[in-house]
């Protein structure tokens, strides 16, 4: 288990780097020579993906499961996690509203499954799980190196009034969560678990049209509404006009919400921490008097994800305290646990809807 902890932290790592530089280059360092990014190079690039992810997965391989489904761990062939890397690959760097996290999942997957060949285990489903993690640690390595997971300008205390406005920002923070997920699952309900080229391109065409739009209304960069929008998290505090980001959180969750449903493949956390960071951001904008804006992106994130990955009660006080205090300090964890009670206490609707064999 360890040996394949290690190695999935290793290639997890690798894989992480060379989706973002993908990223990276499609998004930014293709569109600077172009003097500009035009809109049909944004379009372009989403349809492309979607005929992409349809062709991989109708014919190399379709091992990978829905988004809608969170995150499964699963031994993988070589093989099979061939036609899963690149389904994901090609719906991250295409500008699909997906995360890395599951790309990292696969990746440790596949390793724990050779380690555990390599070393006659009997029952693999102990080391694929413990590396799955390793690899999944990944994610971790810079934001903990860089402190990019701290927010300037966090209280220095526990302020009681941020404790009561942690209330509203989580609970709208996991409706948005929440309706995504709802759409989400009408739409895999209605066009089935295998690739459908019609929906992969619908949802193609759903996504440029939001992020053009958004561009065109505010000059935001397309990154967003398309992609995951981690590499912009940073920059979202700085924001101060309400209908950009009131703009943010409506277009984003419809980006995302098609993203999942009509067949691409990708992590949901990424995409709703960025959802949940602007819903909070914007509760701070329309209240001056209210949430802090460092408490609002804090439990709006830590409420977002909540909303979006089954877990036990227990699990959830100590994430929201986690992320509360990597975010913010120990003043930002009464907050924290606040936004994470209130979004495990709401349903899941989502899950009403679809059909297990759909994630």
């Amino acid at each position: 288990m360890l040996i394949g902890a290690v190695l999935s932290l290793f290639f997890g790592y690798i894989v992480l780097e060379l989706i973002t530089a993908g990223i990276v280059f499609l998004w930014e360092s293709v569109p600077q020579n172009l003097g500009g990014t035009p809109y049909w190079y944004v379009m372009g690039l989403l349809l492309v993906a979607a005929l992409l992810v349809f062709v991989i997965r109708r014919h190399v391989g379709d091992a990978g499961h829905s988004p809608i489904g969170g995150i499964k761990v699963s031994a993988l062939t070589p093989k099979e996690y061939l036609g899963a890397i690149l389904a994901i690959a090609a719906s991250l760097l295409g500008g699909a509203v997906l995360g890395p996290e599951v790309a990292l999942v696969s990746t440790g997957a596949v390793i724990g499954g050779l380690v555990a060949r390599a070393f006659k285990v009997p029952d693999a489903k102990k080391v694929v799980g413990i590396s799955a993690l390793g690899a999944i640690l990944a994610l971790f390595v810079n934001p903990l190196i860089s402190g990019s997971l701290s927010l300037d300008g966090a209280p220095a205390s526990v302020e009681v009034d941020q404790l009561l406005w942690a209330v509203p920002v989580a609970l709208v923070a996991t409706l948005m969560a929440t309706l995504a997920r709802y759409g989400a699952a009408l739409i895999t309900k209605k066009t089935g678990t295998g690739p459908h080229l019609p929906a992969l391109l619908a949802a193609a065409v759903v996504i440029g049209v939001a992020a053009i739009a958004m561009n065109w209304w505010t000059d935001l960069p397309f990154e967003y509404i398309a992609t995951s929008s981690e590499e912009v998290l940073t920059e979202l505090p700085t924001l101060t006009s309400i209908s950009a980001v009131l703009g943010i959180v409506v277009f984003k969750t419809i980006a995302y919400s098609v993203s999942m449903g009509a067949g691409f493949r990708g992590g949901p956390f990424f995409p709703i921490m960025f959802i949940g960071a602007a819903t909070g951001l914007l509760f701070a904008l329309l209240l001056p008097s209210g949430p802090a804006i460092q408490a609002a992106l804090a439990i709006g994130v830590i409420a977002s994800v909540i909303a979006t990955a089954p877990m036990k009660w227990s699990i959830a006080i100590v994430l929201g305290a986690v992320l509360g205090f990597f975010m913010g300090g120990l003043a930002l964890v009464p907050a924290a646990i606040i936004g994470a009670v209130v979004a495990r206490a709401v349903p899941r609707l989502g899950d009403r809807v679809e059909l297990k064999e759909h994630v």
